[in-house]
């Protein structure tokens, strides 16, 4: 699933090439009788109200809450965009073909990964942004700009770690008394756009070890938590995210912060920490996969919470 910087990277990208424009048409393959009566364009009659309210207004801008991208109409509509497991937003001239839309310029966009259109935003300027996702777990909505902030998919999206002081970071960390530090890291409700992949790359840049419970992390180590991962994320920012998977930026071109992982998927090979002899191993934590060095990630398993 798209992190923060694979998110950051697709609202940069937008922000470069969206603003001014309008939306002239939209296209939609989702349709499930799952979503009947649900605020997503998986809903057939929704999506005719999505479709009403987003065509032929000016975008003012892009940006990002979490994961969630937030595309904002000059006519006080904001559309809702998060790609969940395998979607990216991509930026070209589409054509339709059959059933099917393809890109017409030849280039990344026709990248195997980047072919799976389940959205399509014909703009005024004869250029597409659509929507590729592989599994269609994609979700796609409108809101008036002025409830963003009420908006029950918005509420429970906590800060992420470049809008948090360092006393914040700590004391939302605190608030749970018990856990595996992977996972906590990872809960969207107390810090935002921190996954899998950068969880595991922060736990091994602080020597600490994934099953590791908050209660035996002191304030000092949390707080060198905050300081790292803002450091890895910006760094994963300006690779432009992370394609180890489906991800690729709105050009459907791969990020490039996969060539720099020191510990995720790296199952068996040795740890790249200066000094140490540690191989690195996976195991699954709270459902997801974690991967960690034997040596110098200990597990701390006696409280010491000062």
């Amino acid at each position: 699933m798209p992190e923060l910087p694979e998110v950051q990277t697709t609202v940069n990208g937008l922000n470069k090439v969206l603003k001014g424009k309008k939306i002239t048409a939209i296209w939609s393959a989702y349709n499930s009788p799952h979503y009947k009566g649900k605020e997503n364009i998986k809903d057939k009659k929704y999506f005719l109200r999505f479709r009403k309210n987003t065509l032929n207004s000016p975008v003012l801008g892009t940006d990002r809450v979490g994961k969630n991208i937030l595309i904002h109409l000059k006519n006080g509509v904001t559309v809702l965009i998060h790609m969940k497991m395998t979607g990216h937003l991509l930026y070209g001239k589409y054509e339709k073909r059959k059933e099917e839309w393809e890109a017409s310029e030849k280039g990344p966009l026709q990248d195997p990964f980047n072919k799976h259109i389940r959205l399509v935003f014909e703009l005024n300027n004869g250029k597409h942004v659509v929507l590729s996702d592989m599994r269609k777990f994609a979700k796609v909505m409108y809101i008036k700009t002025k409830d963003l902030e009420r908006h029950s998919d918005l509420l429970s999206v906590a800060p992420d770690s470049f809008k948090l002081s360092q006393n914040e970071f700590v004391k939302r960390l605190r608030n749970k008394k018990s856990g595996k530090i992977k996972s906590i890291l990872m809960d969207q409700a107390l810090v935002s756009g921190i996954g899998n992949i950068y969880s595991d790359e922060i736990l091994f840049e602080t020597n600490i070890h994934p099953e590791t419970d908050i209660d035996a992390v002191d304030n000092k180590k949390l707080e060198e938590i905050w300081r790292v991962s803002r450091k890895i994320l910006e760094r994963g920012i300006n690779l432009g995210g992370d394609s180890m998977s489906d991800y690729r930026n709105i050009k459907g071109e791969k990020g490039k912060f996969q060539n720099k992982h020191k510990v995720y998927r790296k199952t068996g090979e040795r740890c790249l920490k200066k000094n140490c002899p540690g191989k690195i191993k996976r195991k699954v934590i709270g459902g997801r996969s974690a991967h960690f060095c034997n040596r110098h990630q200990k597990l701390i398993k006696t409280k010491k919470r000062k």
